[in-house]
């Protein structure tokens, strides 16, 4: 049908050049796109097709995604006050995207000015300009505010929690900021080496923004957790559930014990055996202590995680460990799960020596290999 041309021997200036060529001819089949547009829309010939918008209209004609079908249609119809800049359009000096941000600032007496100012400017500058000139309205924000949700739903069994919602943009950028803080700061995967997916990290983040405050020595959110006996002294007996029914390991229901506002609620077989009283479990004047002495950082090896970080128990209470200055440690909480649901261990005393060792008992980070015999004598015949 169509001969291609090719490009292939072609040097660098005839490549300029069919960009040059190209790019205009393609302005300038984006103009023309416009004016049809403008022409559809006054006879709203879209309605004959039985399409529901000129937007579906266009996008269904052109088979193009609706964004970039809604981006013709809003130029088309701001260019119908706009003679010079569609001119300009139509002669290809302005892309699709330079004219669409013109569009946006320009009026019948501004025009001309705007278009010689935005030739020397990015499409990043000039979208900012744009955006910028346009301002936002109290109304405008008051009207994405009043959007605001948060949607959650549980599974059937209440073992996983689904959400989705809207935030404002000021709230959602801190909201963007806060997860990013926490993302930034965690390392690998220590039984893998290697980092987590972002939207894994992102999921963790969020979660720990969610049970941990910045302040170490204030009171974190409570929790009610159903216990049987066995569920706090055995990883294999037992059940544990939250307040909504949902079941947790056991090792779970331990590790939210370490450092929470719980009320427990003990069970033996069927019968009540003991509600827990609504307390901390560490005492602020007991964190400030394990604060000051794990120099406010996560005691991770390699982690400097020194935010949203929660009181662990080497000893478990449940296993008579008590809830004393040296049982505790500061974990953040990606590494205080591994500690508990991943299987590892914590061997010596805080603020001395502390021995992080995988689910095997192995030492993390292990003893450094020996050099090769090679390196070794090379070393070994260095002068002292």
């Amino acid at each position: 049908m169509f001969d291609t041309m090719d490009w292939s021997h072609a040097n660098g200036d005839e490549i300029d050049r069919g960009f040059d060529q190209f790019g205009g001819l393609q302005a300038a089949a984006a103009a023309e796109i416009c004016r049809l547009i403008q022409t559809a829309d006054i006879a709203q010939l879209w309605m004959a097709d039985g399409a529901r918008s000129l937007l579906d209209w266009v996008s269904a004609r052109l088979r193009i995604r609706h964004a970039t079908a809604g981006q013709l249609v809003s130029v088309a119809r701001r260019l119908s006050d706009l003679p010079v800049l569609s001119a300009r359009f139509a002669c290809g000096d302005l892309s699709l995207d330079q004219t669409d941000a013109i569009s946006r600032m320009a009026t019948a007496d501004t025009e001309e000015g705007l278009i010689e100012e935005a030739l020397g400017l990015s499409n990043l500058a000039l979208d900012g300009m744009a955006r910028r000139s346009a301002g936002r309205s109290t109304e405008d924000e008051r009207s994405v505010w009043e959007r605001r949700r948060l949607v959650r739903q549980w599974n059937l069994d209440e073992s996983e929690l689904r959400f989705h919602g809207n935030l404002s943009a000021a709230e959602g950028k801190m909201f963007d900021q806060a997860i990013d803080d926490r993302v930034n700061v965690m390392g690998p995967n220590p039984e893998t080496g290697m980092f987590d997916l972002f939207e894994t990290r992102s999921a963790d983040a969020l979660v720990e923004l969610a049970v941990t405050t910045g302040d170490q020595t204030v009171s974190l959110p409570q929790m009610t957790v159903f216990a049987d006996l066995e569920a706090l002294t055995s990883k294999a007996d037992g059940v544990a559930e939250l307040s909504n029914t949902a079941l947790i390991p056991n090792e779970t229901a331990r590790r939210l014990s370490c450092d929470c506002v719980l009320e427990t609620v003990i069970t033996d077989g069927s019968a009540v055996v003991g509600v827990g009283r609504n307390s901390r479990t560490i005492p602020g004047w007991l964190r400030r202590l394990v604060n000051h002495r794990d120099s406010g950082r996560c005691q991770w090896v390699g982690c400097s995680n020194t935010r949203w970080l929660q009181v662990h128990h080497i000893q478990h209470w449940s296993h008579g460990g008590p809830t004393d200055l040296d049982n505790l440690i500061l974990l953040c909480g990606f590494h205080h799960r591994f500690v508990h649901e991943h299987g590892w261990h914590i061997t010596g005393k805080p603020g001395d020596q502390v021995v992080f060792r995988r689910p095997d008992w192995t030492p993390y980070p292990g003893p450094m290999s020996k050099l090769h015999p090679r390196l070794d004598a090379l070393v070994g015949t260095r002068p002292s």
